[in-house]
Formats: C-alpha cells, sequence, structure tokens
C-alpha cells in the first residue's frame, strides 16, 4: 500500500440520476484530450507550464509525496520518495494532477477539474465549447428535467471501460464509473470490476484491466451550468504502473529479506 507524505486535495463527486443514454459512437485520438492544457503522459514541469499557460493566476496549491512501505521480517523499510500528486487554484476552478509511481517515470495518468463558472453557461453553451474544442464526443446521458450531463469522450483504438449498453442496445456513460476514475483507489475498482466481468462487452474474455483506454469525462447536474467535474484519466495506464510498483516494491523486499539472511549469524549455545 503506498503511504501518502504531505496534504492532499481529494476532489470529490457528486452522483447523479441516470437518465437513458443517446448513442453517438464517435472515438477521439489522445492528441485532443486535455483538461487546463494537461495531457496524459506529461512531466511535472510540463503541468506547471500548462496549467499557467491555461490561467497567469493559477498557484499551485499542494504538492504531495508518497512512498512504498515493506518488511524484511525483523525492519520496517521504504522506498524513496516520489511524487504523487500536485493540486492548482484557477481563477474559477481546482485541479488535481496523479503522476505514475516508480519504476514508472513520473507522467500524468490523470486529471480531474472542479469549476464554478462566474457566469455561468446553459448546457448547450457547455457541449457546444467542448466539442469544439475536443471534437464530436462518444457517448452521452440524455438531458433531464432541471439539468444534468454525463458526456465522454474515449481514446480512440482502445477499450472504452467506462462505456455501458442498456438492455435496448444503446450505449452511455457508465453509472459504475465513478470508483474508476479518481486515485488513489481507482486501481483497486478497475481490477476488481475487470475480474468481475462488468468490463464484459470492452474487454470480452481478457478481464485485463491494463487494456481500458483513456476517458475524458465532463459532468454537471443544474440548468444552467453552476459547477461541474472533469476527469482525464488513462484507466490502464494507471493499472499498468501500478503493477509495475507492485513488483519493484517485491524485488527490494526480496533482496533485504536475502540481506538480512546473509548477516545472519548462529549464536553462542
Amino acid at each position: 500500500m503506498k503511504s501518502v507524505l504531505f496534504g492532499r486535495s481529494i476532489l470529490c463527486a457528486f452522483a447523479l440520476a441516470w437518465a437513458a443514454p443517446v448513442l453517438a459512437q464517435t472515438v477521439t485520438p489522445l492528441a485532443k484530450m486535455d483538461i487546463a492544457g494537461v495531457r496524459i503522459g506529461m512531466t511535472e514541469a510540463e503541468v506547471v507550464k500548462a496549467v499557467q499557460a491555461f490561467d497567469s493566476s493559477a498557484e499551485m496549491t499542494s504538492r504531495s509525496v508518497a512512498y512504498f512501505p515493506y518488511f524484511d521480517g525483523i525492519n520496517d523499510l521504504q522506498t524513496p520518495e516520489f511524487l504523487d500528486q500536485i493540486s492548482f487554484r484557477t481563477a474559477d476552478a481546482g485541479i488535481g494532477v496523479w503522476f505514475a509511481s516508480p519504476p514508472s517515470e513520473p507522467r500524468v495518468f490523470a486529471v480531474m477539474r472542479r469549476g464554478s463558472p462566474a457566469q455561468p453557461p446553459s448546457s448547450e453553451q457547455m457541449l457546444s465549447a467542448l466539442t469544439a474544442k475536443h471534437g464530436q464526443f462518444n457517448v452521452r446521458s440524455v438531458p433531464r428535467a432541471g439539468g444534468g450531463v454525463v458526456v465522454h469522450w474515449d481514446e480512440e483504438g482502445r477499450a472504452q471501460c467506462i462505456v455501458s449498453k442498456e438492455r435496448n442496445g444503446q450505449r452511455g456513460p457508465s453509472s459504475n464509473a465513478m470508483g474508476t476514475l479518481v486515485p488513489p483507489n481507482a486501481v483497486k475498482v478497475l481490477e476488481q470490476y475487470a475480474r468481475q466481468d462488468v468490463f464484459r462487452d470492452a474487454l470480452g474474455a481478457s478481464r485485463d484491466a491494463s487494456k481500458c483506454g483513456t476517458v475524458l469525462r465532463y459532468e454537471w447536474g443544474s440548468e444552467p451550468v453552476r459547477s461541474f467535474e472533469a476527469w482525464l484519466v488513462d484507466q490502464g495506464g494507471m493499472v499498468t504502473a501500478n503493477r509495475k510498483s507492485i513488483q519493484w516494491v517485491e524485488q527490494l523486499k526480496a533482496e533485504a529479506v536475502q540481506k538480512l539472511q546473509s548477516q545472519g549469524m548462529a549464536p553462542k549455545l
């Protein structure tokens, strides 16, 4: 289990009632996916530069580092510290950015933004602005009385793990999505859902959550849009990075145990 040092800001999601979805059947190149200029695979320096370019008034509000603990049989040990997450405050939003853990390079695998526009747009204005930036969305929920929209852009060429098929054959945003998006527990949820065949339509018989693609998801619950939340998450990428981290820590543990045993001496009897 990863231990986090220093403060971490977790942006909480709100639940929406789900309506019947509308079919769009469009996928998006990864190059067209970003939140506030932040893209999957960026370094910390690139993230800071992107956010400041997006909003010159943006301030970094937290920078969290973490480590993995392990035990050699006698001693409590830990890996070197590594970058885990950074948060920003912009004029109208909070942004959280998460990075892959060692031995992978510390590059972005998840971004979350919660915004409150000073001049709330209508849902149609919001959708129009989003499609102008990212292209046609893949799936969305049907608008309901009082507002409320969930809309997805799914990465071209990879499994769409949080797009679900209804009984009428239509596809829409999955109601099981939230736990698969928000670090640090998203990896555990993705792996569990894959084992339980929740992603059967996307993954087939493989049950391998590392095949899940990147999703850009926006959600709001009012008309006009007084607040919204957005996620950009490489679901398969964070699963792969987590698996590598587990193997890395197990190797460090094995080496520590071997070292300890090599230093052992028989007591005087």
